[in-house]
């Protein structure tokens, strides 16, 4: 590990703001470039297992110290920040994703997580009564709620496709999908990474199967990018959104949506700025209203080129090792916690990226810190945070073990004995 007063401190005011006669401020990931071939430090806290990175993620000092030096420039300058440079940033961030994740940055617009960006599509939609948005039980309970609230406005109804767990395979969740699609349906909305079950599902033929029926389709990624290979375009979906504070390691507050160009006319972010209505012949409206939507800190964004150069550089066969990495360490993992508690892992490991849901035996009891008793003792009585849920009309108890470039083997190996002590206490 090197020696960390070795590395040169460029956060101190000995940096200065852009002149004003620049055209724009240095691309921030220049700023940080000595740091990011340097170990990534995690900063958990000490004596904690952290085997819940698919929750918050967790962002590495570099990305840290690159998201801090653009603050710095925000409050130097904050009428140039958001009237020009932020832009430019933005610009950065969708050429970085949209290399990661193949699609054009033109088609990627900056959200602050997720959930802002499926509330985003779905409220985006023109519904009526009658129409059809599909699901399956898998779905995150964000996603529902802003669902029934939709519904509720328009008339339209959420029909849901079931997925089984933990004995399912890719086909079942093509047939389940498909067989549920209806000349009323509107939408197909899919999980590309299921939140509390951990599933990858197999969106691409799902999606294929939407577009033969000229159905909109809909991929909530939120899970995905960092954790799998991730090939926007090859899917084809009508949207896919993102978050980016999981396995690419950035700030809290990030995430995009991708929209198929023919859908971009018209699509407008939750809230209009006081630009909204400034038609610019250099830019489309799509990314002009994204990228302004009032003050804001947007700077977890625009430090993604960072992120996904600092994690990628953490492996000498950069993405494609790391994801893999981690793949082989839940995997096993995951084994070993199945033969501590006498079950067998019955999730297909096709299905499994760097997160599993194992189910346990009973149902969720009630816990007042986590909101799950036997999470509690996890976490009380072994410093150990994974998070336990139930599945709703799926299973009545699931442990989703995640694992990110800090787990090592002895984090699984302690979970395994720790959750059989509970278990049989």
């Amino acid at each position: 590990m090197p020696n960390e007063t070795m590395i040169p401190d460029r956060s101190t005011s000995d940096v200065r703001p852009p002149l004003p006669g620049s055209a724009r401020a240095e691309p921030i990931i220049e700023f940080v470039a000595h740091r990011i071939s340097e170990p990534a430090r995690f900063p958990i806290r000490e004596g904690l297992i952290q085997l819940n990175n698919g929750s918050y993620g967790c962002c590495p000092e570099a990305v840290g110290v690159a998201q801090r030096e653009l603050q710095r420039r925000l409050e130097a300058d904050p009428v140039r920040f958001f009237k020009s440079d932020l832009e430019f940033y933005s610009d950065d961030t969708r050429e970085a994703l949209g290399k990661f994740v193949n699609v054009r940055a033109e088609d990627l617009v900056l959200v602050s997580n997720g959930t802002f960006a499926v509330a985003t599509v779905l409220n985006n939609l023109e519904l009526s009564a009658g129409d059809e948005i599909l699901v399956t039980d898998h779905e995150y309970m964000a996603t529902m709620n802003e669902l029934g609230k939709i519904c509720r406005a328009t008339g339209a109804v959420v029909t849901v496709a079931k997925v089984p767990f933990p004995n399912v395979t890719p086909q079942a969740v093509i047939e389940s999908v498909v067989s549920a699609m209806t000349d009323r349906t509107k939408l197909v909305m899919v999980s590309h990474i299921a939140s509390a079950s951990a599933l990858v599902l197999p969106v691409k033929e799902i999606v294929a199967a939407a577009n033969e029926r000229g159905i909109l389709s809909f991929v909530d990624g939120a899970h995905t990018p960092g954790q799998i290979a991730l090939d926007i375009s090859d899917i084809d979906p009508t949207w896919y959104a993102a978050s980016c504070h999981k396995w690419l390691a950035t700030p809290k507050g990030t995430g995009f949506i991708y929209t198929s160009p023919n859908r971009q006319d018209g699509f407008k972010p939750m809230v209009l700025s006081c630009r909204e209505h400034e038609a610019r012949a250099d830019r489309k409206a799509y990314l002009c209203d994204f990228d302004y939507v009032g003050t804001n800190d947007y700077t977890g964004n625009l430090v993604v080129p960072v992120a996904i150069a600092h994690m990628g550089s953490q492996m000498a066969g950069g993405w494609d090792e790391l994801r893999q990495r981690n793949h082989d360490l839940v995997v096993h993992g995951a084994k070993l916690i199945c033969e501590a508690i006498g079950i067998d892992q019955q999730v297909p490991e096709s299905m499994i990226g760097t997160m599993v849901g194992i189910p346990l035996p009973g149902v969720c009891e009630p816990g007042a810190l986590m909101g799950e008793g036997l999470w509690d003792r996890l976490y009380l009585n072994h410093g150990i945070q994974v998070p336990i849920w139930d599945l709703p009309g799926v299973h009545g108890r699931v442990m989703r073990v995640s694992c990110q470039l800090f787990n090592t083997v002895g984090d699984f190996e302690k979970l395994a004995g720790a959750l059989r002590a509970e278990l049989q206490s």
